[in-house]
């Protein structure tokens, strides 16, 4: 079942499910208000005749004239509503005509609605009501008392005249009151059906809706999936799905950055593999073709250009492992200082070599400085820094380390003579392959790695490493490690 499908099954049958309990729950409350209603004017009717009654015997003494006139009773049980106010004189003519019409037998005009002082019967509560002497024998009315379910003794001085029954509306078949309320659920079952058939096209709308953005992201993945990492979408909402989009633009972004970088890779890899092997292949061809003789001289530029081959693909393995630093890395309490003074020891002859001269006096006086690290990524930080140190220095130049500490940081500086590195382009010393002039560093064997590789090496414990010139008129490289603890004891 798709997502669509769902959203509106889930709206719809919650609405369903709200409409239907509030048609029941109203139509009961209704139900039940309404005939307590009725049952309350219809008391409040029988009383009014029964008033009425008494008076009316208190006058005659019997029951004879409601028997002899059948329209003094129905002035008394159902009176009819008049559209004119009379004055006290009318009605007290009115009610002496009716008292002389129930004696003579005369009928004559029916009393009004103002001298019963009663509201106009709209339940039609007199046709249900009958009348019985103080023998229970019918004046008018049901023929047996007992075909009323409810009976009320009417007296006049304590002395019971006669009786009165009444069958209340909602024991009768076509009631005006079940009529009213058959009317009222007819209209209940209308509305009902008017807002299922809103709220199913609500659910539609908000279906469609909550969908649009998911549908998107789902078309946005496929193109993922096909390999369109240019694909982007448009956030359409501020809620978590809008949050999921930035967040789909962002992995888009980020996959087509490493596909650009994955395809620069390549590319650099292997115009960095095929320079040595082109050397390789032509002299090693000429030597067959006896263009050139195999004598020392040759073998020894052969070896050279093995070596860097070997030294380009070490620099790729060591950058391989590093970007899976978090899973390789044995992180222990190290004391930098004495890791780079071992760095240093080893590339003595090489300094020695290119007639370098090595300041390292900072280092003697920096104390016990503890790293949370790994010593032999450290080892190859600081092995990569003094290589490329010696390659990229002229001849007779100077190098000098400087060592800071700060706010539980260490800051090791690497100094070094001309050349330098234009400000511009020092930024992008740490890209993979870069190279200040290609052909130069080429010549002096390297590989455009070793930066990138401290780099990494740098971010994983958590430091940083910049670049900037050097007051020795060459470059200057800083690096700044957090520290876990420190002496000011010399080593």
């Amino acid at each position: 079942m798709k997502l669509i499908h769902k959203f509106f099954l889930a709206f719809f049958i919650t609405n369903i499910t709200l409409v239907g309990l509030m048609f029941v729950f109203i139509y009961m409350n209704f139900s039940s208000e309404f005939n307590n209603f009725v049952k309350q004017e219809e008391h409040k009717h029988l009383s009014q005749v029964k008033v009425q009654l008494v008076q009316l015997y208190s006058e005659l003494e019997s029951w004879e004239a409601i028997t002899q006139n059948t329209q003094l009773w129905r002035s008394i049980v159902a009176p009819k509503k008049q559209s004119t106010t009379k004055t006290k004189q009318q009605n007290d003519d009115d009610f002496t005509n009716n008292k002389a019409s129930a004696i003579t037998g005369v009928d004559n005009k029916p009393p009004s609605l103002l001298w019963l002082n009663i509201p106009a019967d709209l339940l039609q509560t007199g046709k249900r009501i009958s009348l019985y002497n103080e023998n229970k024998q019918v004046v008018v009315g049901r023929a047996d008392i007992n075909e009323n379910p409810y009976t009320e003794a009417v007296t006049l001085n304590n002395n019971v005249i006669g009786w009165i029954g009444l069958v209340p509306s909602n024991l009768v078949e076509n009631s005006p009151a079940e009529a009213f309320l058959s009317a009222q659920l007819h209209n209940y079952l209308l509305i009902t059906l008017f807002v299922i058939l809103l709220a199913f096209i609500m659910a539609i709308v908000l279906s469609k809706h909550l969908i649009k953005p998911i549908k998107q992201i789902v078309a946005g993945t496929n193109e993922l999936n096909k390999g369109n990492f240019a694909s982007r979408i448009k956030p359409l909402t501020q809620d978590e799905l809008g949050t999921l989009s930035n967040n789909f633009n962002e992995l888009a972004g980020t996959l087509e950055h490493n596909q650009q970088m994955r395809f620069q890779w390549v590319s650099d890899t292997s115009h960095e593999l095929r320079t040595p092997l082109t050397v390789l292949r032509s002299h090693l061809l000429a030597v067959q073709d006896g263009v050139f003789v195999a004598d020392e001289k040759r073998i020894r530029l052969l070896i050279s250009q093995v070596d860097n081959l070997n030294h380009i693909v070490d620099d790729l393995a060591q950058l391989a492992n590093s970007d899976t630093a978090s899973l390789t890395y044995h992180k222990i309490d190290v004391d930098v200082i004495q890791v780079f003074q071992q760095a240093i020891e080893s590339y003595t002859a090489r300094f020695t070599e290119h007639k370098l001269s090595l300041n390292c006096q900072a280092l003697k006086n920096a104390g016990l400085c503890l790293v949370s690290g790994d010593k032999d990524r450290l080892q190859q930080l600081f092995s990569n820094l003094l290589e490329n140190t010696c390659r990229y220095t002229d001849k007779g130049g100077q190098v000098s380390i400087e060592i800071n500490k700060c706010d539980s940081e260490l800051e090791i500086v690497l100094q070094d003579s001309a050349p330098g590195v234009l400000p511009e382009e020092q930024s992008k010393l740490f890209e993979r392959f870069y190279r200040v002039e290609k052909s130069r560093n080429r010549d002096f064997g390297g590989s455009g790695l070793g930066l990138s590789l401290c780099k990494q090496i740098v971010e994983v414990h958590g430091g940083d490493i910049s670049l900037q010139d050097s007051p020795l008129g060459g470059l200057a490289v800083k690096v700044t490690l957090p520290l876990v603890g420190y002496s000011n004891d010399n080593t």
